[in-house]
């Protein structure tokens, strides 16, 4: 990792700057790829549970086939994977997203595959694809889609909520202007006109009026990605801040003290979405405890609880946010 990522912005770029509010189905696949592909000891704990889960899922021949067809494309050590694989048009969901991979031109195949191949040796069968092999394009995105169903999909209720937690969080920030905002996305640093995060490679990413779509990512883990051909719409894609900092020992027992000792650990336990089992799993409490915890913070407007098919996921709202966050 020995390179820097540069967005130069003008003035014009801060009135068309996008946050998106929702998780992206298909650089969340291709990330989720990369997370599997790396070790427990290289991620951050939020992600363990999900690794697991997923390698037990691999057990599956198909679903193996496709996670390697799509590691050649895109391997997580890649310093450049070609921008074709994950369209503008996903924005619209996975069904827009594929329908425009599988109508990739034959020109644009050729061209990113060819730039992939300057930083790594790509594997034989890519030459069929950067002919214009339409079958093995489909291949692709069928790939795509399989390993976002049986791999992504089965978790994106907390996918979805942490990303909308961070939504939230950013949107808190703007009060204090775009600057502010920028300036709270880790691992970015903000020194005007220029967003810098750590990078593969040396990258300059002139905006020119056109703004960027900043896209909020639960597999992101490591440094932001953008789409690396300048001709295309500006898109950054940057890692949830998933947990508000810890309190410490004197916060925590000033907490238990205003809230009662098991309100005090419920809350501090919604770092991300969890359904009432999973955070009486959780602290080892017993789950009508903890319900009626929730139902004291839920009134008290510290906890946001919304149904997603058979479950109940909870939140922490800003104000209890704010209130974990020690003085």
């Amino acid at each position: 990792m020995g390179g820097v990522l540069r967005i130069h912005f003008s003035d014009r770029d801060f009135r068309h700057v996008q946050l998106a509010r929702s998780a992206d189905p298909v650089w969340e696949a291709f990330l989720g790829l990369h997370v599997l592909t790396t070790s427990l000891a290289r991620l951050p704990r939020r992600l363990h549970p999900w690794r697991r889960r997923a390698v037990r899922r691999l057990r599956d021949a198909d679903l193996r086939a496709a996670s390697r067809l799509l590691r050649d494309l895109a391997p997580a050590d890649a310093a450049y994977f070609p921008d074709f694989l994950t369209p503008a048009e996903s924005e619209e969901g996975m069904a827009a997203a594929l329908h425009t991979l599988r109508a990739t031109p034959g020109t644009r195949l050729a061209r990113e595959l060819r730039e992939a191949a300057r930083y790594r040796t790509l594997p034989g069968w890519t030459r069929r694809l950067a002919s214009g092999d339409r079958a093995l394009l489909d291949q692709v995105a069928d790939a795509v889609l399989h390993f976002h169903t049986r791999l992504i999909a089965p978790d994106w209720s907390e996918v979805e909520a942490t990303v909308a937690t961070d939504w939230e969080r950013r949107m808190e920030t703007l009060e204090g202007g775009m600057g502010a905002m920028l300036e709270t996305l880790a691992p970015f640093a903000w020194r005007d006109p220029v967003l810098t995060a750590p990078y593969p490679v040396d990258a300059d990413l002139h905006l020119k009026g056109r703004g960027v779509r900043l896209i909020p990512s639960f597999f992101c883990h490591t440094t932001p990605i953008a789409i690396a051909d300048p001709s295309l719409p500006p898109v950054v894609v940057y890692p949830v801040r998933s947990e508000p900092p810890a309190p410490g020992t004197r916060h925590a027992d000033v907490l238990a003290a205003l809230l009662g000792t098991g309100r005090a650990r419920v809350l501090s336990a919604l770092t991300v979405t969890f359904t009432t089992g999973s955070v009486a799993v959780r602290l080892g409490m017993p789950a009508s405890t903890v319900s009626g915890h929730l139902k004291v913070l839920r009134d008290a407007g510290l906890v946001h609880s919304e149904r997603d098919g058979a479950h109940i996921m909870h939140r922490l709202t800003s104000r209890g946010r704010h209130l974990l966050r020690p003085p």
